[in-house]
């Protein structure tokens, strides 16, 4: 057992697991929301299943779709923990939500995180880049019942926090290039999102792979104790392979996300000189702008969610 990963896990899970309420107050403030929870939508890991949130069944104009992904650092977390700002826009909005699970490296930390790390979402075959193709696998779900929720595939969007948000960057980076997806042996869909969403994000890992407790991530990640010798390491890093095909994309950052350094700067700046119509909303408010802070309550994040539903809507229309 690595003493860096069980750190680390702990790290993470202790974060989870203070997000777990959140759940709950979700629900309590949006009973309008109507749930379908643990739906398989891939055959390629056991792991992956997600949750569907919407105001109505089937609603008589098309409505946008969301995919959100989940972050934990690449190795840990349970879409539970988004449901926060899935019903944020769900609730709100006409916009149709898919939270996703999807297969993380095995698990070094006790069971005592389960409600916010369950067990069944590790193996340790579970490497980069498989979660990225299950990623794909919750698109063709959304097409495969758009009749039936009545979704506008013209208008489905991907979102992802933390470590869910270089996951929406490399998802992006596959619509964008094809040598880029072949080389992690990625299926598209039958359509193409109409935009990303990348909250507080992660991309390029080169900065941290000499930091010890970060480097761990990578490790677990690739499956492989030199990650950055691995024939696919380049590819962690979706920045290089954005092209204006992104069509349309919002990065949010907080002021004191002191995680990811500039990381969402770098993106945002590749995005707008590619072409790609970006909105790039920065939380303002210092002791209330910290890493993912528009995954629970607070001022700042009803700012930035009030943004992002605003923007869904409006890139939805165009």
């Amino acid at each position: 057992m690595n003493v860096e990963n069980v750190i680390l896990s702990f790290i993470f899970n202790i974060c989870n697991w203070v997000m777990l309420p959140m759940e709950n107050h979700a629900r309590k403030n949006f009973k309008n929301v109507i749930d379908e929870k643990d739906i398989p939508y891939s055959d390629k890991c056991p792991a992956c299943k997600l949750d569907i949130h919407y105001q109505e069944k089937k609603p008589a104009q098309k409505r946008p779709a969301l995919v959100n992904i989940h972050g934990g650092g690449l190795i840990i977390g349970d879409k539970k923990n988004s449901t926060y700002y899935c019903y944020e826009i769900a609730g709100k909005s006409d916009v149709i939500v898919f939270n996703i699970n999807y297969g993380m490296p095995g698990k070094e930390v006790p069971a005592m995180f389960e409600g916010c790390d369950p067990v069944a979402s590790h193996n340790d075959e579970w490497v980069f880049p498989l979660p990225i193709r299950t990623h794909m696998d919750a698109l063709r779900f959304v097409a495969e019942h758009a009749e039936e929720y009545n979704i506008d595939l013209d208008n489905v969007f991907v979102s992802g926090d933390s470590a869910g948000s270089e996951m929406t960057g490399i998802t992006m980076a596959c619509f964008c290039n094809e040598e880029y997806r072949n080389a992690l042996g990625v299926e598209l869909p039958n359509f193409k999102p109409k935009g990303f969403i990348m909250n507080c994000g992660l991309y390029n890992m080169n900065i941290y792979k000499y930091i010890p407790i970060g480097r761990v991530m990578w490790v677990k990640f690739m499956g492989d104790k030199a990650p950055h010798k691995n024939a696919l390491w380049k590819y962690h890093n979706p920045i290089p392979y954005i092209n204006k095909d992104a069509g349309n994309a919002f990065v949010l950052k907080g002021m004191t996300d002191i995680l990811t350094i500039f990381q969402s700067d770098w993106m945002a700046k590749k995005l707008k000189a590619e072409g790609v119509n970006t909105t790039y909303y920065i939380g303002k408010n210092p002791l209330d702008s910290f890493h993912d802070f528009m995954i629970s309550p607070g001022k700042e994040a009803t700012k930035a969610l009030d943004a992002t539903r605003a923007w869904i809507l409006e890139t939805a229309k165009k």
